[in-house]
């Protein structure tokens, strides 16, 4: 949600919980009045009931249904919250990936590794599109590429580079 959403978001809630008190002291100082005026017909019972039902449908409107209720349902309908969440956790390990490469000087052990930088890079700018809905590409090629790099991190080679890495900056 954005910021501009989130304000509308506040300003509706604010106006739906004025409702909601105004609601209450107005039906609250008339069910008092009815009881000490006249105690014998209940009056009051009628504007509580029909603001009540006022009340109840400005309730389903903030909360069950509201402005943004046809694209959640959209969104639902689609997969595209799932879809979002996979790029969101694409994006978390991409970001994961990055900050183990940078441990490395690659240039100074292979510099043919740094493509696999440059690889994770250019992922990382996909995702950032993905989120954006601006890329073609699917989440699933983006998520092959990522275990591509992860399988790549987690292998012994990865190991015995990251370890002539240390060796190197040791000595320098």
């Amino acid at each position: 949600m954005n910021e501009e959403k989130a304000r509308e978001r506040v300003d509706e809630l604010r106006d739906y919980y004025t409702h909601l008190a105004t609601y209450v002291a107005v039906n609250l100082f008339l069910i008092i009045l009815n009881l000490v005026t006249s105690p014998g017909p209940l009056w009051f019972i009628y504007p509580l009931l029909g603001w009540g039902i006022g009340i109840a449908i400005h309730t389903a409107e903030v909360f069950w249904t509201g402005p943004d209720w046809e694209e959640r349902k959209i969104q639902e309908l689609t997969g595209l919250k799932q879809t979002q969440d996979d790029i969101q956790r694409l994006s978390e390990r991409t970001e994961n990936l990055i900050t183990i490469l940078s441990s490395v000087h690659w240039e100074q052990i292979d510099p043919e590794l740094m493509e696999t930088r440059e690889n994770l890079e250019a992922t990382k700018q996909k995702i950032v599109r993905l989120k954006d809905q601006r890329d073609s590409s699917s989440h699933a090629e983006v998520a092959e590429q990522i275990e591509k790099l992860e399988a790549f991190v987690t292998s012994s080679k990865f190991d015995f580079y990251e370890m002539a890495a240390r060796e190197k900056e040791s000595k320098n």
